[in-house]
């Protein structure tokens, strides 16, 4: 069974092309390997790698708008390739974020015209600190139970050096509350 991979995308471009994708896409589905040519109309190149097995997706497009969002999941990693050649092809910009909390990975692609113009990549709590500060601490709370407080800092990672003292305050408090 696959690790899934949470994912927001935006694509931005003109109404016409968004369109045309949108009617390949539909509201909602799930693609893989073997529907490339519904997508793009040829075959995939020889080597192609989505990044991913299968895309389990929810499009919100309004008919003439000129962007849309897609919001799903995918199978271990990120749809990078996906989104490069949808970028490519559609002559699009497109906006990624994608996390995945069981390989502790996050981060954020974005493509015009399918030239990769920024990418960053993060482990999943430095992703919640900075996307998600109140569920960040909701999940320390829930990580906390059992661990010596040593190996707490250690899952925070890099973010705990960053961190007001205040904040490592916080962390010594509830791993204290969580380990009575």
């Amino acid at each position: 069974m696959a690790n899934y991979c949470s994912f927001e995308t935006t694509i931005s471009g003109s109404p016409e092309r968004l369109a045309e994708l949108y009617k390949r896409l539909g509201n909602d589905g799930r693609i893989g390997f073997d529907d490339y040519d519904k997508l793009f109309d040829e075959p995939a190149p020889e080597g192609f790698d989505w990044g991913t097995k299968w895309v389990e997706y929810s499009v919100s497009y309004d008919e003439g708008h000129d962007w849309m969002s897609i919001s799903g999941d995918t199978a271990w990693y990120p749809a990078s390739g996906l989104w490069q050649r949808i970028s490519e092809k559609y002559d699009a910009s497109v906006d990624s974020t994608y996390s995945e909390p069981g390989g502790d990975f996050a981060g954020k692609d974005e493509w015009s015209s399918g030239e990769n113009t920024f990418s960053e990549q993060m482990t999943y709590n430095e992703h919640l600190y900075y996307n998600d500060y109140e569920y960040f601490w909701d999940n320390l709370t829930n990580e906390c139970a059992g661990l010596d407080l040593e190996d707490v800092i250690d899952s925070i990672g890099s973010v705990y050096e960053k961190m007001s003292d205040s904040e490592k305050q916080r962390v010594a408090d509830i791993h204290e509350a969580e380990n009575e």
